[in-house]
């Protein structure tokens, strides 16, 4: 405001020297030249008030604007009056430049990233290309695949569909071994992937399985699928599978040495207490099933008269007819050195256990040795569920009383424990109506 008092002084004054030569002296003392040279420093200053104050700011704003447009965010409008509109109107405009600029570097940066992600997601994606048999992008929202159907169809010449639902379908209904299909489409079911990546911060989600191929032959792989991307039109993912058939075959092995006996190749007692323990926390808990305790007579005498080959080989026979004679799903294992454990699932009668107990007192008459005058004889111990416990030790260590009273009453014989004394050891026929199986 003091610019333009200024100015408007100094008018005022050029136009107070004609009024007061009118005023005093008349008309006579004004010249031409007077009268011109007043106008023209009047017209003079009334175009630089114009220029400073209207034409100027008009123009740099115009200016400002134009910048913008050309997409120069960084323009600016200044006004230095601030009683003056156009001082108003330029801050308001600087801030509005500001918020564009802001908003301008943050969606040039957020362009830079989903430029350097998908730049990775490609080198990613060369890279499973070279290690994984098969890959796929798709977009669980829309469910569709956008990338890698190419490579399924190479791989099942039944897909057909660019609909993810379909091909998960199709895969595990012609290509996923039967008792895995269940488990497949329950890990891979679009909708399960999308609630499991929205509720959790889990980035990839994986399933072994057994392939089955066009041959009928089976191979182990993995599959996968990874969280690549939740921008705002769908949650999107990437998904590989790899061939571990030699490694799982590997492990598998290791595996099954553990849980094997090495002479006998039947379970061991830790993975046979294991078996026991899980089925009857499971399916096991009704029913009615018996613990079987078998200990070979005299084994240290085959060890010390035939020596330990022979022993090794009457152990081996022994396990190798107990694994025929009982069914896939009961449980035999070797528990110790000359001992033996079966548990029997679910028999269906007293008849049935009877019978069964008699053929594994039998079965040592078929062992052979090199001294074939040698005679192999066993003993048996049982317990029954739920009637003398509802867990394996307890099971366990009546079974073993009822085979120790077997070896102390002559051995070559079974008995089904009825209770901790001789006298309650005899009384079996109280029991499930089981008569006790007298020495031969």
């Amino acid at each position: 405001m003091k610019g333009k008092s200024f100015w408007f002084l100094i008018l005022g004054f050029s136009l107070s020297e004609i009024l007061t030569a009118l005023l005093t002296d008349g008309f006579h003392r004004i010249t031409a030249e007077s009268v011109i040279l007043s106008s023209l420093v009047s017209l003079v200053l009334l175009l630089a008030i114009w220029y400073r104050y209207v034409d100027k700011p008009t123009s740099d704003f115009l200016d400002a604007i134009n910048r913008a447009m050309r997409g120069d965010f960084r323009a600016r409008f200044s006004c230095y009056d601030e009683n003056d509109n156009f001082h108003r109107l330029s801050v308001s405009f600087n801030r509005l430049m500001t918020c564009v600029e802001n908003q301008t570097e943050e969606l040039k940066e957020s362009r830079r990233l989903q430029i350097q992600l998908y730049e990775n997601e490609k080198i990613y994606r060369s890279a499973l290309e070279l290690t994984c048999e098969r890959i796929f992008e798709a977009d669980l929202t829309h469910n569709r695949l956008i990338y890698g159907l190419e490579g399924y169809q190479r791989a099942f010449s039944f897909l057909n569909t660019e609909m993810f639902d379909d091909m998960i379908h199709s895969i595990a209904d012609h290509a996923v071994y039967e008792e895995d299909q269940e488990k497949f489409f329950q890990t891979f079911d679009r909708r399960n992937l999308l609630e499991t990546f929205r509720a959790s911060q889990i980035p990839e989600i994986t399933l072994e399985y057994r392939q089955r191929l066009p041959s009928g032959t089976l191979k182990w792989v993995s599959s996968s699928v990874i969280r690549s991307g939740n921008s705002g039109d769908g949650l999107k993912v990437i998904g590989y599978v790899k061939n571990i058939d030699e490694r799982k075959k590997q492990e598998l092995e290791i595996l099954k040495q553990s849980r094997k006996d090495g002479l006998t190749g039947i379970y061991n007692k830790s993975f046979t207490q294991t078996l026991i323990e899980d089925f009857l926390a499971g399916t096991g808990k009704s029913g009615r099933h018996a613990a079987i305790m078998i200990d070979i007579d005299n084994f240290k005498r085959i060890n010390d008269t035939l020596g330990h080959i022979q022993g090794d080989t009457a152990l081996s026979q022994v396990a190798l007819k107990l694994s025929g004679l009982f069914r896939c799903s009961d449980i035999v294992g070797r528990i110790g050195g000359d001992e033996f454990f079966v548990f029997m699932k679910d028999y269906s009668s007293s008849d049935t256990l009877t019978e069964k107990l008699n053929a594994v007192k039998n079965l040592f008459g078929e062992i052979r040795l090199e001294d074939s005058s040698y005679r192999v004889s066993g003993s048996v111990g049982v317990s029954l569920y739920p009637e003398d416990g509802a867990e394996y030790r307890e099971l366990y260590k009546k079974a073993d009383h009822a085979l120790y009273y077997s070896k102390a009453h002559g051995k070559n014989q079974y008995h089904i424990y009825v209770g901790n004394t001789a006298e309650n050891q005899k009384d079996v026929s109280s029991k499930m109506q089981m008569i006790q199986n007298p020495a031969t």
